[in-house]
């Protein structure tokens, strides 16, 4: 993904003058960082605490993601969470790029679930074993990255419903998934088209607790909770 700054002309910039007229900014959306944009971001970047150096990288496209794009906020650790806080900040940037790059192309990926509990795990790992259903994962509780916020399932959102067709028509939307999944950082499993995960670790590692370094609050107090 590109860095935005001053000068630059693009569709990303298109979509950030976007996001940032949601925001209350008074701008011309054109798709060119002239100074408007530049004034805002730095704007922005003060407000939330952020360098204000009217740059907009991994940090910044973060913030504004947490602000314009809702988390599913639930209290049962059983359901389906997305809320992108709780991933590893290494993750929690890819992830975000990825969308913000699939959206500025107009590809209608959301994303349907970011950190998952044990809890959703096991119900998960049940279901075409022990529970009525298709088998939809291999990993047991802690062997999947998700546990350890470290993966992502993205999935199409079309007409106000969630879809996994991976038909002809939308093939060439899964590809530039994995694409820009795999230029951040992360990969894919064969065995299920919406998932990213980070590259360069393996479960066994994070079982023992070795963990990719550069964690923070979030993401630490989330795992002590689920750790129990």
């Amino acid at each position: 993904m590109i860095v935005l700054r001053n000068r630059v002309q693009d569709k990303l910039v298109e979509y950030l003058q976007k996001k940032l007229v949601s925001l209350q900014y008074d701008l011309l959306v054109d798709g060119s960082f002239g100074p408007d944009t530049h004034a805002a971001v730095v704007d922005f970047q003060t407000k939330n605490k952020l360098d204000p150096d009217g740059i907009v990288g991994g940090d910044t496209w973060t913030k504004i993601y947490e602000m314009t794009e809702p988390a599913r906020q639930v209290t049962v650790l059983s359901e389906r969470h997305t809320n992108v806080m709780h991933l590893h900040p290494k993750v929690r940037t890819a992830v975000v790029k990825v969308f913000v790059q699939l959206q500025s192309e107009n590809i209608p990926f959301r994303i349907f679930e970011a950190y998952r509990y044990p809890q959703r795990q096991a119900q998960l790992y049940a279901q075409g074993r022990t529970k009525p259903g298709n088998i939809v994962t291999y990993a047991r509780p802690w062997s999947s990255y998700h546990q350890y916020g470290l993966a992502v399932d993205f999935v199409l959102f079309l007409n106000g419903n969630w879809s996994w067709d991976t038909g002809a028509t939308t093939r060439g939307w899964w590809n530039r998934l994995h694409q820009l999944g795999i230029q951040e950082g992360l990969m894919r499993l064969d065995f299920e088209v919406p998932h990213l995960q980070l590259a360069g670790t393996s479960s066994s590692a994070l079982k023992q607790g070795m963990y990719p370094p550069g964690a923070d609050k979030s993401w630490t107090d989330n795992m002590k909770m689920a750790i129990g």
